[in-house]
């Protein structure tokens, strides 16, 4: 059995990096000391990240929990929060939409997530060779029923010490970023990453979500932080100068708008615009692209620089000086 490995990183706060496939693992935090504790997102599930978890529990590594945090409800960091609610007895606390969202999914059958992806990428006009399949959430242990919900704005203790809440947006819809003006730090989940940044995609289950405006929002927010705060995100190691990070995303999601209006012709599949923005993508962003190419349009929607019209089932898409007047 795999014992857990504690990485100290703040006053209070360790972080234990658990499997997964991709990434590089996936952080977990335990805030506080042994008898008042705060568990931070829970990792994959599974008997591997199970396994980690009980050793954690039985050893004392994770003692005395008084709640299981999770920041959003992707599988990677939601995927223990029942296991962990049962044993420790501690409530659950999330964001509403997040909750929302994770209840939905968990409550769906993986035939019907397979449906409603499929009807999702057939109107983007995505060819069936190279489509991925939807996450089955229906693997996850029950959810545990004693659930609080946290709002932006909200000042929680966690951990012996309080925390701000501010809720992001993009990579999944109502996110939860704990912030501490004391330590200088901020547990940012998936919203801030390393590279290219998190995916901001859209959901085959919300297909009409402006994710890409809501994560430029999240963005607009995080350049008000003062500029020595270190984030501590929910894959990779901690984030200094976080400020040129945020940038270096902004730069990359503004280029690939540019990109994409600057090569549009005529009416284009979701599909089509696709290979306009990412060229030769690996067989896993292949499996992604309806859904990062949907967040490029659906912003652009927005701000009324294209527009869509269903033709026979398939959406197509037109830059907005180039519509025929019977679209505009």
């Amino acid at each position: 059995m795999t014992e857990p490995v504690l990485e100290p990183w703040a006053e209070d706060i360790a972080c234990l990096r658990l499997p997964m496939p991709a990434f590089g693992g996936v952080n977990a935090f335990i805030l506080g000391q042994p008898g008042n504790q705060t568990i931070i997102d829970t990792g994959m599930p599974g008997a591997e990240t199970a396994a980690i978890w009980h050793a954690a529990l039985r050893n004392g590594s994770a003692g005395g929990v008084e709640a299981v945090f999770c920041t959003h409800a992707h599988i990677d960091h939601a995927g223990q929060v029942g296991l962990l609610a049962r044993e420790t007895g501690a409530p659950l606390l999330m964001s509403v939409g997040e909750y929302e969202d994770l209840s939905l999914v968990n409550g769906m059958t993986f035939e019907e997530r397979q449906r409603i992806a499929t009807i999702f990428q057939d109107k983007g006009g995505f060819p069936l060779e190279g489509r991925g399949h939807p996450t089955d959430y229906s693997v996850l242990a029950p959810l545990h029923g004693q659930v609080q919900h946290v709002n932006d704005g909200d000042t929680i203790t966690l951990g012996g010490r309080d925390w701000e809440v501010m809720l992001g947006g993009g990579h999944s819809r109502a996110p939860v970023c704990l912030l501490s003006r004391d330590l200088k730090i901020l547990l940012a989940g998936d919203q801030l990453l390393m590279g290219s940044g998190p995916q901001v995609p859209v959901q085959a289950e919300r297909p009409g979500d402006d994710m890409l405006g809501a994560y430029f929002s999240f963005l607009d927010r995080l350049d008000t932080l003062p500029d020595d705060f270190v984030v501590f995100p929910g894959h990779g190691d901690p984030i200094h100068n976080f400020k040129q990070q945020v940038a270096r995303i902004r730069n990359g999601h503004r280029q690939r708008l540019d990109r994409l209006l600057d090569k549009m012709d005529g009416a284009m599949t979701r599909a089509e615009l696709a290979s306009l923005v990412f060229t030769d993508p690996s067989s896993r962003l292949k499996a992604r692209l309806p859904y990062l190419t949907t967040a490029l349009t659906n912003y652009l929607i927005t701000q009324s620089q294209i527009l869509a019209c269903d033709d026979a089932g398939i959406l197509k898409y037109w830059r907005n000086d180039d519509a025929p007047t019977r679209h505009r």
